[in-house]
């Protein structure tokens, strides 16, 4: 068995990566490791993620929180010592987060990948214009700033602050929301959180080759000649130790 550490940049931190590493038995090693140990906040996590995304089937993630919001985080300061020992004896319970696959389709060509919290779509510089397919069938003309579509996880993050709902993460689905949708005589849109089960696929064409922007977690792409963006639930899962906590101690410790 093996380990690496993704740390986020500051001193305290550090300093718990140094004390992990001391005591830590595994053989460190950050280019195939079986399991990986983020010290740091939420953003920690998800950049571990996308670093080993083309290893997750292999990877164990031990999430330890130093930051301010430590949503996805199972260990703290108090369960230090039981981080050591469940990663030296092998003994943890693991949980699993979805993921969702995308496919952006541009006229120069098709850009894949997954997410572990959201994806969202916009324009920044104009009003959105998409044609909204579900299982290939038209569902809404949109009008607005944008849209995000959410995995379980994700669903407490900017999802929530959108007003959408807050989806237990050990169900297989995803949800569609609407960032400042425009409603008139004219145009008309859902305006209202869509949950969906994994079987579901949504598209999002445009109806001109325009210049759009597409956050995948915490990284913005700029797509140019944007044709296109198929979403569904990845058959990719991330796997993590989950130490005890349960989704209502999250949402306590989080929001309440």
């Amino acid at each position: 068995m093996s380990y690496a550490i993704v740390t986020k940049e500051d001193e305290k931190s550090y300093k718990i990566r140094d004390f992990l590493i001391d005591r830590i038995k595994d053989e460190y090693d950050e280019v195939s490791p079986t399991k990986v140990i983020t010290v740091g906040g939420d953003g920690t996590f998800l950049k571990s993620v996308h670093q080993y995304e083309s290893q997750i089937d292999n990877i164990v993630f031990f999430i330890y929180n130093t930051g301010h919001l430590g949503y996805f985080s199972n260990y703290d300061d108090e369960s230090l010592d039981a981080l050591i020992e469940q990663v030296n004896n092998n003994e943890y319970r693991i949980s699993e987060y979805s993921m969702l696959g995308y496919k952006i389709n541009t006229s120069n060509g098709i850009i894949e990948g997954r997410a572990l919290n959201e994806v969202t779509i916009i324009n920044p510089t104009r009003t959105l214009m998409l044609d909204v397919f579900m299982d290939n069938v038209l569902l809404e003309h949109f009008r607005g700033t944008g849209i995000c579509i959410s995995t379980p996880a994700g669903s407490t993050a900017y999802n929530k602050s959108l007003g959408g709902a807050v989806i237990d993460a050990s169900l297989d689905a995803f949800q569609v929301t609407e960032i400042a949708p425009i409603n008139s005589k004219i145009f008309h849109t859902l305006s209202s959180p869509l949950v969906l089960s994994k079987r579901h696929e949504v598209e999002f064409k445009s109806e001109e080759n325009s210049t759009i922007w597409i956050t995948v977690d915490s990284k913005s792409i700029n797509i140019n000649n944007f044709n296109s963006i198929a979403i569904t639930l990845s058959d990719k899962k991330i796997r993590y130790a989950k130490n005890g906590i349960t989704l209502i101690k999250r949402l306590i410790k989080n929001f309440i």
